[in-house]
């Protein structure tokens, strides 16, 4: 008995949902163990999600290519994006060949990799998941974040913010997490503006409520500034706009009036503070909160209602249009009077910069010291750099204060400084191609606020390190390959392919597990568990060194050698490989010998506890010269601190 027509649509639609799924829950899944578990720079923590991610990958387009799933189309935006992506990958792994640290160099490629993979997910999922589902996906999972972010503040059990109170949990960075409020602008303004029933519009003002404070609680300065231009970006682009700005009225005024509050809540704003201080004041922001919340949203039922007659809409329009426009203009009045001195400030921090309230309101940063130094590695090795992920490296040789960053704080620099001009493009190609899909998604609501994530994405790492954070970079740039997602006209299966990308997925997987290995292996601290971290880690210097070190025994002199100068060999440019060298052969009193190395270590790091005053350097150098500065007074001689 045949069908009916209704009995073969249902079908058709009930397979149609079976086939999304799939892809749909793996890039939920693994999106939400990003930004939840993926804030921390570990080994151990990139091993395991980006293994999810890369075997999702695997699975995924694996199942496209033998035709069980909708395969993409590899067209122009998304042949760029993924193929930039994946050459930075693979530039980011040559570079290992010159890299002046090889172990951080295989330790960024890996995150590249994922990152690929992330990507890959979004890109073979978006061929059958609707841009508004993924755009309320996306904003459910924000939502979470921004509750489990202040929910940590009010329960000190949760996250411990008593040295430092600026808003960080999941993510461990201020910064990341700024960005992934700014990223949830658009989405709140989206679902606030054309949701299709009264208790879903409120649900986005609620979420831009929710987010406007856990922003304002980073006081992450651009993240403020980026949000601002989303939701003007928005604002102008969308054609709902009397409801976007009635959302911004309501949603952002309110986060910004609990956040008046948190700031007379010592446990909540104040560094420093005793638990039994944050516990009680944070059950008293907790009520704030949901009081805010309450009242935010029954002002988003009554106004969502109400439909605004279109005589009323565009009066609206233009007095929005107008005070938006005299309020550019004071900035820019403000901008130019003030130029000067918040550049000199920007340039010449001086003093340590503070992370209490008052750094929303200070143009102080180190920035332009880092990329000061990072254009200086540039201009030094311009075709390849200095090996991805080695900037720090680059800072300890030329900082200016004891403190030692990991990056410049600028991805398009640090690729620059680190791959050269080949790694430089190959990023701008990722962009290039991420925000050309971007661009062309902003017809449809839903693909415009998506839209608007990935350029923020994009933006922001003009001025951080989002390369480092798999819990940031993997989410927005599985979005960017979602937005470009066009299915394929053509069903062929390639078999072949398949296994190879399951091949391909299985080794990298490898690659990302070795060096977590490798650390556990090191924590043991025994002569078998550092030759075993040796085997998972060729280019461990730490390996090497401990390996020496039990090496260095009577009789094993030319031994522990061996192992310590293969160590600088490794690393010649970092001032520890020096240093671990230049004690041993203090021990040994090999005064010449310890001097130059010493030396060579002071030359790589001028505020190391070798630099200081008559330390290991000053008494080797005695002992090999027979020289001793005359203003030097030493009070006797100090045996060596442990490598």
């Amino acid at each position: 008995m045949l069908a009916s027509r209704l009995v073969r649509a249902a079908g058709e639609r009930a397979g149609g949902l079976a086939v999304a799924l799939g892809p749909a829950s793996a890039a939920a899944a693994v999106s939400f163990c990003a930004i939840f578990f993926g804030g921390g720079l570990t080994a151990a923590t990139l091993a395991w999600i980006g293994a999810l991610a890369l075997v999702g990958a695997a699975l995924l387009t694996g199942a496209a290519l033998l035709g069980a799933l909708p395969a993409p189309t590899l067209d122009g935006p998304a042949a760029l994006f993924l193929g930039s992506l994946l050459g930075l990958a693979v530039w980011c792994g040559f570079s290992t060949v010159w890299s002046i640290s090889p172990e951080r160099t295989w330790g960024y490629t890996n995150r590249t990799v994922v990152y690929t993979a992330f990507a890959l997910l979004g890109l073979v999922a978006g061929t059958r998941l609707p841009r508004a589902r993924l755009a309320a996906g996306a904003a459910a999972l924000l939502a979470l974040l921004a509750g489990f972010a202040l929910l940590a503040k009010c329960v000190p059990a949760l996250y411990d913010y008593g040295r430092v109170a600026r808003l960080r949990s999941p993510l461990g960075y201020w910064n990341e997490l700024a960005l992934l409020c700014d990223a949830g602008v658009p989405l709140a303004l989206w679902a606030a503006a054309h949701a299709r029933r009264q208790r879903a519009r409120a649900a986005g003002v609620v979420l831009l409520y929710a987010l406007a404070l856990t922003l304002l609680l980073t006081y992450s300065r651009f993240g403020v500034a980026l949000a601002c231009l989303a939701a003007a970006a928005w604002v102008a682009l969308d054609r709902r706009r009397v409801e976007s700005l009635a959302a911004l009225a309501v949603g952002g005024g309110a986060g910004a009036a609990v956040f008046g509050i948190a700031l007379a809540l010592p446990g909540i704003t104040n560094d420093g503070e005793a638990r039994s201080v944050r516990a009680h004041d944070g059950w008293i922001f907790a009520l704030v909160v949901i009081a805010g919340a309450a009242l935010v949203s029954l002002a988003a039922l009554a106004l969502a209602g109400r439909e605004v007659p279109p005589e009323r809409r565009a009066g609206i329009e233009r007095a929005a249009g107008l005070a938006a426009l005299a309020l550019a203009l004071a900035g820019l009045a403000v901008s130019i009077a003030f130029a000067g001195s918040v550049w000199s400030e920007f340039t010449n921090p001086g003093s340590q910069l503070s992370n209490n309230v008052s750094h929303l309101a200070s143009a102080k940063s180190n920035r332009w010291i880092w990329w000061q130094e990072a254009w200086h590695a540039f201009t030094r090795h311009p075709g390849g750099g200095t090996g991805a992920g080695s900037f720090e490296l680059t800072n300890q040789m030329l900082h200016r204060a004891p403190v030692v960053v990991d990056e410049p704080h600028n991805t398009p620099l640090q690729f620059l400084s680190e791959t050269g001009v080949i790694g430089f493009l190959l990023y701008l190609g990722v962009a290039g191609g991420a925000l050309w899909g971007a661009w062309r998604a902003r017809r449809e609501p839903a693909g415009l606020a998506l839209g608007l994530v990935v350029a923020a994405f994009f933006v922001h790492g003009v001025v951080d390190k989002d390369w480092n954070y798999v819990a940031t970079c993997g989410p927005l740039l599985l979005v960017a390959g979602a937005l470009l997602a066009r299915r394929s006209a053509t069903h062929a299966r390639r078999p072949l392919l398949a296994a190879g990308a399951v091949a391909v997925a299985l080794a990298a997987v490898y690659s990302l597990t070795a060096p977590w290995l490798a650390q556990r292996q090191l924590a043991k601290g025994t002569p078998a568990s550092f030759a075993s971290a040796h085997s998972y880690d060729p280019l461990s210097v730490d390996a090497l060194q401990g390996l020496a070190a039990f090496d260095d025994r009577p009789g094993h002199y030319r031994d522990a050698d061996r192992l310590y100068r293969d160590a600088v060999a490794l690393e010649p440019q970092n001032a520890e490989t020096w240093y671990a060298l230049g004690v041993f052969y203090f021990e040994h009193e090999a005064w010449q010998r310890a001097y130059a190395a010493l030396n060579n270590a002071y030359t790589y790091d001028r505020f190391g506890t070798f630099a200081r005053p008559c330390g290991l350097l000053d008494q080797a150098r005695t002992k090999a010269t027979g020289y001793t500065p005359p203003t030097l007074k030493c009070p006797g001689s100090k045996r060596p601190a442990s490598p």
